[in-house]
């Protein structure tokens, strides 16, 4: 039977749940095949995942074929963040790691080749397509945790490297799930530390600025950075940190301009 692990894929700001079944049979020994319309990331994924696999110190199914299924199939797949949830698969088709059903999980994460995890974009999404679909336990990376934490109703475990996991999901160590206290990421506790008088000139785009941040509304800025731009982004961001979960769409659009 094929292992089944649950992930997501982001596409623009919104995200969907993505499928990731793993067989190994009889074929062309030592041969990995990752289907479903993968990028280049995706497909290089089966390299990354093998050697982060053996320094960790576990076994996966060698010397048979391999099948990587991201379902759906007809929607491409980008970036390396099914890096982690592609590994567990592998692992789970060997019984002595003894590794549980994972139907409750959403898993995503970059994985480098000594184990270790590595931040992904796009969490926000991953953590809303996580609770809309009812998985109630999300693993992420550990710099991601405090972002997908904002999202209510889901538990959100960080951690740093595909051994910790694995141990996690075995129950052989326990992670504290992370909590969001505000209801936002290093939420800021004072104002006054941005002030549009220090911004000189740019009075539209202060205009636009107040009443995005009175209405609530979002902002897309295309085209060169002019100066003060940043700070009006991080003034726009400051006053959406009071936004609860309903307003969650908008802040998944981080400034393209900022570095």
């Amino acid at each position: 039977m094929p292992s089944k692990v649950y992930s997501a894929a982001v596409v623009g700001v919104e995200a969907f749940e993505v499928e990731i079944e793993v067989h190994a049979g009889w074929g062309n020994t030592d041969k990995i095949a990752v289907v479903g319309l993968p990028d280049t990331a995706v497909k290089e994924s089966k390299d990354r995942v093998t050697s982060a696999i053996s320094n960790s110190a576990f076994r996966w199914p060698y010397g048979k074929r391999i099948t990587i299924n991201l379902a759906p199939a007809d929607v491409r797949k980008e970036g390396p963040s099914f890096d982690l949830p592609i590994a567990l698969g592998m692992l789970k088709l060997e019984e002595n790691n003894r590794l549980p059903i994972l139907d409750a999980f959403c898993i995503t994460g970059e994985l480098a080749l000594s184990g270790q995890l590595r931040p992904v974009k796009g969490v926000l999404s991953i953590a809303l397509e996580a609770k809309r679909r009812g998985r109630q336990t999300l693993v992420v990376p550990l710099e991601n945790a405090a972002e997908a934490a904002v999202v209510e109703g889901v538990d959100v475990y960080g951690a740093s490297s595909l051994s910790q996991v694995v141990h996690f999901l075995r129950g052989d160590v326990a992670l504290e799930p992370v909590r969001s206290t505000s209801g936002w990421p290093e939420a800021g506790s004072a104002e006054h530390d941005l002030d549009f008088g220090e911004v000189k000139g740019q009075q539209h785009v202060k205009r636009a600025v107040e009443v995005a941040a009175a209405g609530g509304h979002n902002i897309l800025t295309i085209g060169p950075i002019p100066p003060g731009t940043t700070s009006s982004s991080h003034f726009r961001a400051r006053k959406a940190q009071k936004k609860s979960e309903p307003h969650l769409g908008g802040t998944r659009v981080r400034p393209q301009f900022e570095r």
